[in-house]
Order: structure tokens, then C-alpha cells, then sequence
């Protein structure tokens, strides 16, 4: 198993970049769309969480930027019909902090915003994934602090037997909505409601 590669960055494509080691290897490595432009300019060191992927046919290498990010990646294959493309995929469309969020509130029109993934392979993603990516970090990262209206928000939520993700999920688009206009504990609640 590669878990990491460290090297020059000699190459680079859309989808996959080349990194030359210290004892002078070169691999091709697959990473999510987007984190091509994000790594540094080709000649410079690198570093990537990576996962080899073997099948019959070809030895596939795929590159994070974090080990969350790598383990992110090997969860999403686990469920049927998604494989290591689909998986990079998604980890290419949406933030990892958003496709755990959409995923333990089993918002499966968030999934189906990536190409190639359609309605069923949504719902079997959600099903088989939401009760296990408590160990990948809190998804309300990107919620206001605790103790604001929002935290209070999601509580109220949680109060009336709604799951975690899916407060948390229904007070964002609340807030979303809301397009950064104050309002009180008891509005946020009535707007989040319309999103659960």
C-alpha cells in the first residue's frame, strides 16, 4: 500500500499530475478535480495522502491533499456501484466537509449534483455511509460558533427528534436563505423546518 508520496512536481493534467521521487521513480497520480490548481508550480515539492487502487487490468494511483480527505475517498467506494472514479468524482465536486454533511442527512440531491451520479446511487451512498463518518470531523465547521442562534437552532431541532446531520443540514439552508440577515432563535427554527 502507498499511503503517501513525496517529490517533485513535474507534471500536471486536468485530472492527474506526475511526481518524481527522491530515487528518481515518476508515478502518475489521480486527484480530485480542482486540487491540480491548488498544488504548487511544477518543479516544487509535493506531498499527497495517496491510495493504490488495484485492479485486473491496471495499478491506479490517487492523491489527497489530507488523510481525511484520502480516508473520505475509501468510504465512498465501499457502497455497490461506486468506484474509484465515482468516488474521485465526487471528492472533485463538492467539499469534503459538504459531502459528509450531505451524506448523514441523507440529502441526496446534493449527491446527484455530481455528474454520474444518479438518484439510486445517491440514496445507496446515504444509506450505507450516514451513520459511519462520525470519525471524519464535526460537519458544522462551517456553522456560526456554538452558543449563537444557530447552534440554539440546531438543538431545537435535535429537541424535536430530528438527526444531527439533518439539523444541521435544514439550519445552513436557513441561513443560506436568509443571505446573512439576523434573526432570532425561534425564526431561524421556522425557516429550518421548511428544509428537513
Amino acid at each position: 500500500m502507498i499511503r503517501r508520496l513525496r517529490g517533485e512536481l513535474v507534471g500536471r493534467g486536468a485530472s492527474a499530475v506526475e511526481v518524481v521521487t527522491g530515487d528518481g521513480v515518476g508515478y502518475e497520480v489521480n486527484v480530485p478535480l480542482g486540487l491540480v490548481d491548488r498544488l504548487p508550480p511544477e518543479g516544487a515539492a509535493v506531498e499527497l495522502h495517496t491510495v493504490l487502487v488495484v485492479r485486473d487490468d491496471a495499478f491506479e494511483l490517487y492523491g489527497f491533499e489530507t488523510a481525511r480527505d484520502r480516508e473520505l475517498f475509501q468510504r465512498l467506494r465501499t457502497p455497490s456501484g461506486v468506484g474509484p472514479r465515482l468516488a474521485l468524482a465526487i471528492l472533485g465536486a463538492l467539499p469534503p466537509g459538504r459531502i459528509v454533511r450531505a451524506i448523514r442527512a441523507k440529502d441526496h440531491r446534493t449527491l446527484q449534483t455530481v455528474s454520474g451520479v444518479g438518484r439510486k446511487t445517491a440514496e445507496r451512498i446515504a444509506i450505507d455511509l450516514a451513520d459511519k463518518l462520525d470519525d471524519l470531523g464535526d460537519p458544522a465547521g462551517d456553522l456560526p460558533a456554538a452558543g449563537g442562534p444557530a447552534a440554539a437552532a440546531v438543538q431545537a431541532l435535535r429537541a424535536l427528534g430530528y438527526q444531527r446531520g439533518q439539523s444541521e443540514n435544514a439550519v445552513r439552508h436557513a441561513l443560506d436563505a436568509l443571505e446573512g440577515r439576523k434573526v432570532g432563535v425561534e425564526e431561524l427554527v421556522r425557516r429550518a423546518l421548511q428544509h428537513v
